[in-house]
């Protein structure tokens, strides 16, 4: 997916850890971003906590226990030019 990053020099950004825990019990730590907005960082925590979520057998609602969790880290973009690139 294209995301538009055209940001100013030094603006801040948002990205999100998340970590899963396999169903063999692996643990995977991901990382998904830049984001403008913080907002958007979280809404990718929360979306594989909700997706990732522990279900019961019987009714498959969810427990309140997920395999995944996460945070959002800050941070800066310092943008430089590559040689060669043009």
């Amino acid at each position: 997916m294209t995301r538009s990053i055209g940001m100013a020099a030094d603006a801040t950004v948002f990205r999100a850890v998340i970590t899963m825990q396999t169903r063999d019990g692996k643990t995977i730590t991901t990382y998904e971003g830049p984001y403008g907005s913080i907002g958007a960082a979280r809404a990718r925590v929360s979306f594989w906590t909700n997706y990732l979520a522990d279900r019961d057998p019987g009714t498959c609602e969810p427990t309140g226990t997920s395999r995944a969790s996460g945070y959002v880290e800050r941070g800066t973009v310092t943008w430089q030019r590559v040689l060669g690139s043009a």
